[in-house]
């Protein structure tokens, strides 16, 4: 991102003679946005010192022809710093001679886009600093003017200094300049603590500190208006906020903000690639991955939110509420997001024409909630998740008629109205990790719906009436059996995540039937009733070739795995839970060749696993858990080849840790969580130098 030192870095190589004496000629360009190609390539002439013949040309073609001939046979080194786009890289090669004379391009961008041009091995990722590295270098600013007997940081300064530097996360340009301006004021604790309280005004008004936001936001301005939308939405969370990439998502299609790409496109796809794009633009950071690589969360840099928060105030595209000592609403804005003292918000007249109202301060008082409601006419988001609420406002559902988006996640909310059947534009309704134990058959008269995702209770949320109006229905999350339900599913031809659970053996047929036609899921999970002696029956199920997430729990049939010689293709994560399977079942499982992550739960009761040579290359994550029988697991050289996290639980009768664990060389991560007693010994004692390669290994 910007800010990050890409362009410090480049300088201290580049500044050094004994680099520089070894080319012919060197150049430094700074290429930004917009930036007029000829007029890069006339800087490069003058850099370079070629002769042009023709000076104050401006033609592009004459210009790198001239480059491309002076270069020739000789020896270059060229920066190109801060790149922004592609095609400025496309027209700028054609100058630069692919001679043989170890000549060298260096390209400093906050954009993937470009980066990617270089192979894999050339490219070099600027991460933010550790926190020990950013207190050096905030030190070396910040007490750079005291005496030498007492550098260093006073005292009484040191959990001002380390909230400061809190905020900046790491971020170089930033500890410098703020490490700066600090070492020219007095080393007091009033001083510092006014500082750091006022550190968001300073950053947009201080002269001396202005720029650092100036220069972050070039990165902003660089954006499409739809990616921008987009961007600042993201400044709506609190601050350190670890955003799901589905939440942010389904927002921004509830705003719509996303736009249509065909019938073959879903809008939550489109809006995936603008997510990907933000991140490769470095505008949001990745901090958490699924089981196979794919952003799950992402945060934006705590400097960058601010600077996002100013801008959507100035534009009126958002408010952040979270001051709980001002009563003042400020000017209008299409957007509300509470964070704090939301009880002493009073709408105003303006917020009818709210589009998004979100609420993350959990202890605004239910009558504040209904009576704000009732203002929002417009609204079409709407997220309430984390509050108070028992009962849904009748106000929500008699007037705000616009909603999109509704969410009643984690809260005490048990009963869903059948007034619902109102909110004819509703397109996603989430009510996990809520009480909710029942949907009215209203439900099925939202003919918009996209994602219903209910309780995660093992018995799951009961769905009445008929299904089949929901046509557009993408997500279905965790739903109750019944043989309606099962019945109906086959019309749901968009799903692409369905969980249901409490299946019946007498449903197995009507389900997997129904399942079937589902030609687009990637994500399922089938279960009955928990640890029951209920059985599921597998005979009707048929290979999804787009499945990549399958989560199966219950007791199969005669202990028997489902068929997996053809079809799992795209199958990348596989759990099974109480599924009682008879015979080692690895083999059938490594016909999978993706699987990424695989968890086998009270899922086997033999006394032996074991993992053969070639198997499972993909897999990366592996979990045995309650296996009460397993004695034994053979790992042969050549298996798993690419495992990096191994966890075992409560594996009572595996005593011995397997010789094999020696084979597994990217293995770093190796869990024992309530393992017998000899086994925790052997795996710290005597046997650890077979495991020595393992960088953590955890013992519980």
């Amino acid at each position: 991102m910007g800010g990050s030192g890409k362009t410090t870095l480049v300088s201290s190589i580049c500044r050094k003679q004994k680099i520089r004496k070894n080319f012919d000629c060197y150049a430094w360009i700074t290429v930004s946005p917009n930036y007029p190609v000829e007029d890069l390539l006339s800087k490069l002439i003058k850099q370079l010192y070629i002769p042009d013949e023709q000076a104050g040309t401006t033609d592009p073609t004459h210009l790198v022809d001239k480059i491309h001939s002076y270069l020739g046979n000789k020896r270059y080194l060229i920066v190109l710093d801060d790149m922004w786009n592609r095609d400025s890289w496309l027209f700028l090669e054609r100058a630069f001679v692919k001679n043989k004379c170890r000549s060298r391009v260096i390209i400093t961008t906050r954009t993937e886009a470009v980066a990617s041009f270089a192979e894999d091995n050339q490219t070099i990722r600027i991460g933010l600093l550790p926190q020990r590295e950013s207190w050096d270098l905030f030190s070396r600013k910040a007490f750079s003017r005291q005496n030498r007997a007492t550098s260093g940081c006073p005292q009484g300064l040191v959990p001002w200094a380390e909230k400061i530097l809190e905020r900046c996360q790491g971020l170089p340009l930033a500890i410098v300049a703020i490490g700066s301006l600090l070492s020219y004021r007095e080393m007091e604790e009033h001083e510092w603590k006014l500082f750091y309280n006022q550190l968001n005004w300073q950053l947009t008004n201080n002269p001396e500190l202005n720029w650092v936001s100036s220069f972050l936001k070039l990165s902003l301005d660089d954006l499409p208006s739809h990616l921008r939308n987009c961007f600042l939405y993201c400044g709506l969370f609190p601050e350190n906020y670890r955003i799901r990439r589905k939440w942010i998502i389904r927002l921004w299609v509830a705003e719509g903000f996303v736009e249509d790409r065909g019938t073959e496109t879903t809008l939550e796809e489109v809006a995936e690639d603008y997510l990907k794009e933000l991140a490769q633009r470095s505008l949001i950071q990745v901090t958490e991955r699924n089981e196979y690589g794919r952003p799950k969360r992402f945060q934006v840099h705590d400097l960058v939110r601010e600077m996002t928060m100013t801008i959507s105030r100035k534009e009126r595209f958002a408010l952040i509420w979270n001051n709980p000592d001002v009563t003042d609403g400020g000017d209008e804005a299409s957007r509300v997001s509470v964070h704090r003292g939301g009880q002493v918000f009073q709408p105003g007249p303006a917020s009818q024409h709210l589009r998004s109202f979100l609420l993350f301060d959990k202890h605004v008082p239910v009558p504040w909630i209904c009576a704000a409601s009732s203002n929002f006419r417009l609204l079409r988001v709407l997220c309430l998740r984390y509050s108070l609420l028992e009962h849904i406002p009748e106000a929500i559902t008699a007037g705000l008629f616009n909603l999109h988006y509704l969410d009643f996640s984690r809260t005490k909310v048990k009963t869903i109205p059948r007034s619902i059947a109102r909110l004819k534009k509703l397109q996603s309704l989430h009510l996990r990790f809520a009480r909710v134990m029942e949907l009215p058959r209203e439900i099925a008269m939202l003919s918009s719906l996209r994602h219903l995702s209910v309780s995660n209770d093992l018995y799951g949320t009961s769905v009445t009436g008929s299904i089949c109006k929901l046509k557009h229905l993408q997500t279905l999350r965790e739903v109750k059996a019944n043989k309606d339900l099962v019945q109906n599913l086959g019309c749901l031809t968009q799903l692409r995540s369905l969980g249901i659970t409490a299946v019946l053996p007498s449903y197995g047929g009507d389900l997997w039937t129904s399942i079937g036609k589902m030609t687009v899921l990637t994500k399922l999970a089938v279960g009955t009733r928990g640890e029951n002696d209920e059985v599921l029956s597998l005979d009707k199920f048929k290979p999804l070739r787009n499945l990549e997430k399958f989560y199966l729990t219950g007791k199969l049939e005669n202990g028997v795995l489902f068929p997996v010689s053809e079809g799992f293709d795209k199958l990348k994560v596989l759990t099974m839970r109480w599924s009682g399977l008879a015979q080692d079942p690895l083999k059938s499982l490594s016909e999978m060749g993706n699987l990424v992550y695989l968890s086998l739960y009270c899922a086997y009761d033999g006394e032996s696993l074991a993992f053969c040579s070639g198997w499972f290359p993909k897999l990366k994550r592996l979990f045995l858990g309650k296996l009460d029988n397993l004695s034994s697991v053979e790992i042969s050289d050549g298996s798993m080849t690419n495992l990096t996290y191994l966890e075992l639980r409560e594996l009572w009768s595996l005593e011995a840790v397997p010789e094999g664990l020696g084979y597994l060389r990217s293995l770093q991560h190796l869990y024992a969580r309530n393992m017998p007693r000899d086994f925790a010994a052997q795996l710290e004692g005597d046997r650890k130098g077979f495991v020595q390669h393992i960088a953590n290994i955890e013992c519980v």
